[in-house]
């Protein structure tokens, strides 16, 4: 099952409440490209005394991540074996980590949300809805987005999801091969000091192309980029380069970064434009795909 890569075409961020959790507003996209997930039988059912051992990691960015308990698909098993009383007992799990790690995009959200989908499908298909986005919103900020991978307001903490429909957009998304850890983004974030309120956003309620879109996305802004900048000013850099190609109508950088996205007319300006970008940075990774 793909996990879609998840873009915040805008993130708006308040100030911190008592706990130290932001309030935000978000419109959230997912592409056509992802992780992938996939659940094979074991040979003999039940057979399985220790889950860890049967979640496998391949891919080009394996390297690092870890099939224990710290992993989110594991994480996302666990509360789903206590909220089915269930024991996911009777499948291999294998993760195709095809998305940078720590990159702004939800790689580790959207690969338990796609773990979760499965888990339903296989061990509690009359689970609600409700019950299944309970598990993936304990899970993390980003857990019910991208849970269900589809456009929507994310406001609240994330969690309060407002679908909303999309024109699909040619896209290149760039990651410079820089981490941006999210505490770390938040952190400077909070030390400067400057928050601005969240107002209602009515722009994208009848959008129906990418003129429209970008028209609204105008107006708004991502309050972490310069945070993450300031964190690795190479996505300055990024967005430079993609602001000066003629193929890209708007560039942005998404999540708490570091990858940046250029939305364009068509999807070959935009194979055009990953061609290009891979070519100036030949260390980054680079995708053109499709948002929406």
């Amino acid at each position: 099952m793909l996990a879609a890569a998840k873009v915040n075409l805008y993130l708006h961020v308040a100030a911190p409440d008592a706990r130290g959790y932001h309030p935000l507003q978000s419109l959230v996209a997912f592409a056509d490209i992802g992780d992938e997930v996939t659940f094979s039988p074991l040979q003999s059912a039940g057979s399985s005394k220790n889950l860890i051992s049967c979640l496998s990691i391949e891919g080009p960015f394996a390297e690092g991540l870890q099939a224990d308990e710290s992993n989110l698909i594991l994480k996302a098993v666990r509360r789903f074996e206590a909220a089915a009383g269930v024991r996911v007992d009777r499948h291999t799990i294998r993760l195709t980590k095809n998305l940078p790690v720590a990159s702004g995009i939800g790689g580790g959200s959207a690969d338990a949300g796609a773990t979760l989908r499965l888990l339903r499908e296989l061990y509690a298909p009359n689970m609600p809805d409700s019950d299944l986005a309970a598990i993936a919103g304990a899970i993390g900020a980003d857990g019910i987005m991208c849970l269900w991978s589809q456009s929507a307001f994310a406001e609240g903490y994330g969690e309060r999801l407002t679908p909303v429909t999309l024109p699909e957009v040619p896209a290149v998304l760039v990651n410079p091969g820089v981490e941006c850890a999210t505490a770390r983004v938040y952190g400077g974030y909070d030390a400067v000091g400057r928050f601005n309120e969240i107002e209602a956003m009515s722009g994208f309620l009848d959008v129906s192309d990418i003129r429209q879109l970008i028209s609204a996305l105008s107006h708004t802004r991502n309050d972490l980029q310069s945070p993450a900048i300031h964190l690795q000013p190479v996505i300055a850099e990024v967005l430079t380069a993609l602001e000066a190609q003629k193929e890209t109508l708007f560039a942005r950088m998404s999540g708490s970064g570091a990858t940046c996205f250029a939305l364009c007319e068509t999807d070959e300006a935009a194979s055009a434009l990953s061609g290009r970008m891979q070519a100036m940075m030949p260390a980054a990774w680079v995708r053109a795909c499709r948002l929406g």
